[in-house]
């Protein structure tokens, strides 16, 4: 019961923060795809590779590869966490995301700010 009313609560907490989740495929599972691919936003560019590898660029803020991981939290959305490979830098980042469509999602990040990604 403990973990279904977590669950709830964090799904309410993320959709709540991102002003609602929008419409997305949903795998089977009943829960939102990885965002794995190309993506751009005003500010943010990352790639997501199927084998679990990552490029991100946000300019003045952070740049870096390593890996990341995807932890579906509803059927719109979820947590995309990326490592850094590089030595020192071993705290992960963790932004909520929700998917718009199928070709574009809203990106969090720790401060509020969010931007809207789209496939490139």
């Amino acid at each position: 019961m403990y973990r279904i009313a977590f669950g709830a609560w964090f799904a309410a907490a993320v959709c709540g923060a991102l002003s609602g989740c929008g419409a997305a495929s949903i795998t089977a599972q009943g829960v939102a795809p990885p965002p794995t691919g190309s993506w751009k936003g005003t500010m943010v560019a990352v790639d997501l590779g199927s084998d679990g590898r990552v490029s991100f660029k946000d300019p003045g803020v952070a740049e870096f590869t390593g890996r990341w991981e995807w932890l579906p939290t509803t059927q719109t959305g979820g947590v995309l966490t990326l490592t850094s490979s590089a030595p020192g830098l071993a705290n992960p980042l963790r932004f909520p995301i929700t998917w718009l469509n199928k070709n574009a999602l809203q990106f969090c990040d720790a401060t509020g700010h969010c931007d809207t990604l789209s496939r490139r």
